[in-house]
């Protein structure tokens, strides 16, 4: 039986209202970023210190840069007998920062005075880098062979082996080290690393990762999934859909964690995504659609977080994000706001009309009250189940 024109009028305005609600969720926020300074451009990672200065890594060099005033500084390596080849990584806590080479040579330096020093050399291939603890920290090395870990200034050995791919230091007292290797998520506990009880097998190559402050853990997988962990439970937070047809789903590269709650997601294809409650709601906040990595710089692990966020595009141009207060959803210049407003309007109530009219045909194809389930059984109308 078809709805009466008055009820199908009013409910086309209630879906349109309330996909019109949720559009911004949905809403690309390429305004909200601005191109990094030209001293900032071509830069290829980049490791943030809650003491103010960072390392980065430009065109393989590796310098120190200062997010307020910004400015990068030039760092002279120590004299060495063997050419170290490009710096492929870069880690920072407090006031050291520690840069890799291609060759596996591993350099520290004292981001204060630009002071450096050559450590034991490590072997695999580093592809990722993660210094924290106390006055000597420890530091850990995502190698192609596994995952090493030590002392800084110690020879360090390895605690995981297979392919580690990311590795994040403890976000706050009382967290624990993290790591990608083989696909599947380790953790420091008692002072021994073990892979994380319950959490998914994310697919070799897997290298999104961010540990919160609060104590969320998320993780990206291969097939576009984004896993929440909370409480010792692993469940999915967000699934990143397929993109230009027949693109199929992009590449999670990156994620850093900024303040206690909010993490944002590199992809190649869809940008940045944000969340600013841990997993629970994800925002689309692409400077670019190719985001090769991602960095915080400055003190974001304060309680009100302060800083940059960095995205590191496929062409080598670089973008900055000022941190809002929460950070907040993205915010459009009002020369934006009523395009988009009535771009995404347009687009909902049309949405809105064409499900009103599948719902009308519907309703018209049963109106004996009585829906067919096809051969082999049918749809009790008293208790709901299902009659086979």
């Amino acid at each position: 039986m078809a709805l009466p024109l008055p009820q199908r009028a009013g409910l086309s305005l209630a879906l349109a209202l309330a996909l019109l609600a949720s559009a911004p969720l949905a809403a690309a926020a390429a305004t909200w970023w601005s191109p990094a300074p030209r001293g900032l451009s071509r830069l290829s990672a980049v490791a943030s210190s809650a003491a103010g200065s960072t390392l980065a890594i430009r065109q393989g060099s590796a310098e120190v840069y200062s997010w307020q005033p910004a400015r990068l500084r030039s760092l002279r390596l120590p004299s060495t007998s063997s050419d170290p080849g490009r710096a492929v990584a870069v880690a920072a806590a407090g006031g050291l920062g520690v840069a890799a080479f291609s060759t596996g040579m591993v350099l520290e330096v004292h981001l204060a005075s630009r002071r450096s020093a050559w450590l034991p050399r490590v072997s695999g291939g580093v592809q990722s880098l993660a210094l924290g603890g106390g006055a000597v920290p420890d530091l850990a090395l995502a190698t192609r062979r596994g995952l090493l870990f030590a002392r800084l200034g110690s020879v360090p050995s390895m605690v995981a082996p297979g392919e580690a791919t990311a590795v994040q230091a403890p976000p706050a007292q009382g967290r624990s080290w993290l790591a990608l290797v083989g696909g599947r998520v380790w953790r420091q506990k008692g002072g021994a690393w073990a892979p994380f009880p319950g959490a998914p097998f994310l697919g070799l190559g897997a290298r999104a990762l961010a540990q919160l402050a609060d104590g969320v853990v998320l993780v990206g997988a291969r097939s576009g999934m984004v896993w929440r962990q909370l409480g010792g439970r692993w469940r999915p937070a967000f699934q990143v859909l397929p993109y230009g047809g027949l693109g199929g789903v992009p590449e999670l590269t990156s994620m850093v964690a900024v303040g206690s709650s909010a993490a944002y997601l590199g992809t190649d294809g869809f940008g940045t995504l944000l969340t600013p409650d841990g997993g629970y709601t994800w925002y689309s906040a692409a400077p670019t659609a190719e985001v090769r990595g991602l960095a915080a710089v400055g003190p974001v692990e304060a309680r009100e977080a302060r800083g940059l966020v960095l995205a590191l595009a496929g062409d080598g141009a670089v973008y900055t994000h000022r941190l809002q207060a929460l950070p907040g959803p993205p915010t459009y210049p009002p020369s934006d706001q009523l395009a988009q407003l009535l771009g995404t309007g347009a687009v909902v109530l049309v949405a809105a009309l064409l499900t009103v009219v599948g719902l009308s045909l519907l309703v018209r194809r049963g109106g004996t009250g009585r829906l067919s389930s096809g051969e082999g059984g049918s749809l009790s109308g008293t208790g709901g189940e299902v009659v086979r």
